[in-house]
């Protein structure tokens, strides 16, 4: 089909019909995506490829003894011990269109079809990561790593959940949330500092507010995920509003098993065809340190 489409298209631009060709190149508007990967800044990710144990291991038997001259010390036997067995889960993200508009180009070509089906495919990842850590905790199973607020999150609750976390899980790996669930810190953050500066740095703000990151406040790595839609027509919100996450480091491990497969043809049954395109993957997720995790839930 794409081939089909370059054709026509370069067949009108040597007829010189430059109506025509306008009327063939129509405006395709992309729906907006998640453009960085931020999975890896919430959690490790691997890719496995088939055939690669599915299971977390862990090596012991590693010891420091002290030196006792003319000792003959012990020796550490090495061990590997299964921890935790991954539960794959398969994401399938499959389009179809009458083959006449596909070739007239109001869909777009081939290849734009394919690459907004694999930003899909990411923005629905980093969903089903960031929902599953947030779903971890809850106000009636832990009172040390949840709590909520009341409109916007304040200095104290920040503090409070970043200490939790520095205790609990080595540091703050980052503090993670959508542009409009963070922003409210500038009221007590003095500017993205440790909360002690009150200077203005319009340059630094500028360049905050342009590309997501958000500096450090009480030692933390603040980021920004600007809120994206999955299209302009149903304006469903790809990722929480309500929720900011404080995540600390190897709090767990998110991987894909396998490349992305593809599955293009066309259904030569009804008049004109009908096209068809597919893509699926197998991944998985596993959460084996929650005291790492801290959840703010903003009501």
């Amino acid at each position: 089909m794409e081939k089909k489409l370059q054709e026509a298209i370069a067949s009108l631009m040597k007829s010189g019909d430059k109506e025509a060709l306008a009327q063939l190149i129509v405006e395709f508007v992309n729906p907006t995506h998640i453009a960085t990967d931020f999975v890896s800044l919430l959690m490790n990710t691997r890719s496995l490829k088939p055939g690669d144990a599915l299971v977390k291991k862990v090596r012991k038997g590693v010891k420091v003894r002290t030196l006792v001259p003319g000792a003959m010390h012990l020796a550490s036997e090495i061990t590997v011990a299964d921890r935790i067995n991954y539960i794959l889960d398969g994401a399938d993200v499959k389009v179809t269109a009458n083959a006449w508009e596909l070739e007239s180009g109001e869909l777009g070509t081939v290849g734009e079809i394919k690459s907004e089906l694999m930003a899909s495919l990411k923005d629905y990842y980093l969903n089903k990561v960031f929902t599953a850590l947030s779903s971890v905790w809850s106000g009636t199973n832990t009172p040390d790593n949840y709590t909520t607020v009341a409109t916007t999150v304040t200095a104290s609750v920040l503090e409070n959940a970043i200490n939790q976390i520095n205790q609990n899980s080595g540091g703050v790996k980052a503090v993670i949330g959508t542009r409009a669930a963070l922003t409210p810190i500038t009221k007590f953050g003095a500017f993205w500092s440790d909360g002690t500066n009150t200077a203005e740095v319009p340059s630094a703000i500028e360049e905050i507010m342009a590309n997501g990151w958000l500096g450090k406040y009480y030692g933390a790595p603040l980021l920004a995920i600007d809120q994206q839609y999955d299209n302009p027509d149903d304006y469903n919100a790809l990722i929480p509003n309500d929720k900011i996450l404080v995540i600390g480091h190897n709090v767990g491990e998110f991987i894909t098993y396998g490349d992305v497969k593809t599955k293009e043809w066309e259904d030569m049954r009804p008049t004109p065809p009908q096209w068809y395109l597919e893509i699926y993957q197998q991944f998985g997720l596993i959460v084996d340190k929650a005291a790492g995790i801290y959840v703010i839930k903003i009501t």
